[in-house]
């Protein structure tokens, strides 16, 4: 086969390809054609050896509640906008990536240059606890949180002062509060918390931030605000609208469904902003994750119904909390619930997954036989309550 030969076959495959993963198409379909599309490649003379699997081995046959994810889906609407881009990958993102600044801003309330947009939230937590160790070496977090700035912090050789929980299992900020010093660089709040679920009334957050802006920058995690039952009302990005030494930062992993894609931003003050997204952007932010981004935002109607959708699926592993009488984390407002187990995290990881359920098989200090539970859809959900019955019961 000459190379004008080969490169029609590919053509074709390509075509064939895009036309297979419509909407109505599904997971199944989409494996299917990757693979054959595999198989095209391969008969016209292509080394495929370096693709990634088209299949990977993730089918375990385990139901995976373990991660956060959004077991329901991102938005129709976002996989068009990624379908009709396929073949726009050719070029760096940056126009795009200021497009969903401004749209971000527009949401917000603030300027487009107080965002900074990355691929997934990731890099911005490890960034900003790269820049706590530059400015002061010092913050101030919760027990029992997300570990991404904390743990990096930590890493990277900064003093981190871990505050116990609440008796209801929120932030204590009062005592958060009264741990800053003149000396400290930041303080870390996740609301809702991870692992917990819990969140700190609004007002109150508001308020504390103000104050304690004064004395260290304030990181607020709002990777799962959009699934809370007030949303909009809990966000605070306001405070960085109103010139406060606020940092609020978020997701489309979550209850945009978006995690294999990665995208995330953070709102900051703008000068903060212009050094920090210089150096996390690197080479740019994902083509197919700012489209599928831009269109999510868009479909409000999609952004309700999951919401109530996770709510829906969080009250019943709620439900079975209570009639265990398990102990967890009240009024959780994420997707999963904290719960004690009543016996070592480990153990009852292994017991549920003899159940084919898979949780979290690590847990946070001091909460040894606590673990975190996700939510999936109404048939994963069911089975998670069945299995919780059988080893809890």
């Amino acid at each position: 086969m000459n190379k004008n030969e080969q490169q029609s076959t590919v053509n074709s495959s390509r075509r064939n390809w895009l036309k297979s993963v419509g909407l109505g198409a599904g997971a199944v379909a989409l494996t299917t054609s990757v693979d054959s599309i595999m198989g095209d490649l391969r008969a016209a003379g292509m080394q495929t050896e370096h693709f990634p699997s088209a299949t990977p081995n993730v089918n375990d046959g385990l139901i995976r509640l373990s991660s956060n994810e959004n077991a329901f889906g991102p938005s129709k609407k976002a996989a068009k906008a990624m379908q009709s881009e396929l073949l726009n990958l050719a070029r760096y993102t940056d126009a795009t990536v200021e497009v969903l600044a401004q749209k971000i801003a527009e949401q917000e309330g603030v300027s487009a240059e107080q965002i900074v947009i990355t691929n997934g939230s990731s890099p911005i937590l490890f960034g900003y606890a790269d820049w706590i160790t530059k400015n002061g070496n010092k913050l101030v977090t919760s027990m029992a949180t997300y570990e991404g700035v904390p743990r990096g912090a930590e890493f990277m050789g900064a003093d981190v002062i871990y505050v116990p929980l609440a008796n209801d299992m929120t932030f204590d900020l009062d005592a958060i509060e009264a741990a800053v010093t003149e000396d400290t660089t930041a303080v870390y709040v996740c609301n809702p918390n991870n692992p917990t679920g819990s969140m700190v009334d609004a007002a109150k957050l508001t308020a504390f931030a103000k104050r304690v802006s004064k004395k260290a920058q304030v990181f607020i995690d709002e990777a799962y605000i959009e699934m809370s039952d007030a949303y909009p009302a809990n966000v605070q990005s306001k405070l960085v609208a109103e010139g406060y030494n606020v940092v609020i930062c978020r997701t489309f992993s979550k209850i945009h469904a978006m995690a294999g894609q990665r995208l995330g931003y953070a709102i900051m003050p703008a000068e903060q902003a212009k050094r920090m997204g210089g150096m996390l952007r690197m080479g740019g932010v994902n083509y197919l994750a700012l489209v599928a981004g831009m269109a999510s935002m868009d479909d409000h109607e999609n952004l309700n119904t999951m919401r109530s959708r996770i709510k829906t699926e969080r009250e019943k592993l709620v439900k079975v909390a209570k009639e265990l009488k398990q102990p967890f984390a009240p009024n959780p407002q994420g997707n999963f619930i904290y719960m004690d187990t009543g016996m070592p995290h480990d153990k009852f990881a292994e017991k549920m997954k003899a159940q084919g359920i898979k949780v979290v098989g690590r847990t946070w200090p001091g909460y040894d036989s606590w673990s975190r539970i996700s939510v999936g859809t109404p048939e994963e959900t069911d089975a998670c309550v069945k299995a919780l019955k059988a080893v809890l019961a």
